[in-house]
């Protein structure tokens, strides 16, 4: 990843976001040839943000600077926008292009306090809070629709039926053909690998539980059928 701006006011937003969302960046100086993207692809150091080659997998600058830079792999802050969490949806699914097999999973935590994780495969996205039905159709509506056209799957703990149900029933009411709805079992997560737990340990308890929700096989929901659940 590289950052390529003169605008002070840019950078602090490129870099500010970059470091919220965890991914390594370096300068790249326009008005330096040696910093360029061609320079870049023979004399760039490796790191987790470049290619086999060394270029950058992603430089990221403003509109105004667009046409100093060549390439398809170039992305202007002002189209990443001001939501964190749907700007790095973006930005992960520029620099992991996803295939046929991949997806887009939103885990669900119902209660008081409705914990939100989304994640490209095994890269997280987001864990949020909601405190009402309306804030958690809301954030899981701009998250799908933000995705990109890969299988989708909303996974709800049915650790609360009732709320569970209601947050199943209108989601599938406005993406009826868009995703899948599965009602899962929040028991049973000791099985979990230590890799996965200490990625599951960050956030709330709320967010904790939505992640772990994520990753667990549930029974499609189906609208005017009651799930043959039997969870304790």
């Amino acid at each position: 990843m590289a950052v390529a701006t003169s605008d002070g006011k840019a950078y602090y937003k490129i870099i500010s976001f970059l470091k919220h969302v965890g991914v390594p960046y370096r300068d790249l100086l326009l008005s330096d040839p040696a910093s360029s993207p061609q320079a870049l692809a023979t004399n760039g150091a490796l790191n987790s943000s470049t290619t086999s080659a060394g270029k950058p997998r992603l430089v990221i600058t403003t509109r105004k600077e667009r046409i100093h830079l060549v390439g398809d792999n170039v992305v202007c802050i002002e189209d990443l926008g001001d939501d964190f969490g749907l700007a790095k949806e973006k930005l992960l699914s520029v620099l992991y292009p996803l295939g046929d097999d991949d997806s887009f999973i939103v885990g669900i935590d119902p209660g008081q306090r409705t914990g939100i994780a989304a994640f490209f495969n095994h890269r997280e996205i987001e864990s949020t809070v909601a405190t009402s039905l309306d804030e958690t159709i809301l954030r899981v509506s701009e998250l799908l629709e933000n995705s990109p056209r890969i299988r989708r799957i909303v996974r709800i703990g049915y650790g609360n039926p009732n709320l569970a149900l209601r947050i199943a029933k209108e989601l599938e009411s406005r993406y009826q053909d868009f995703m899948t709805i599965q009602l899962v079992d929040e028991r049973g997560t000791s099985n979990l690998s230590a890799r996965r737990k200490v990625m599951m340990s960050r956030g709330t308890r709320d967010q904790r539980a939505a992640k772990l929700i994520a990753f667990r096989e549930g029974q499609e929901f189906q609208s005017g059928r009651l799930p043959d659940l039997r969870f304790k």
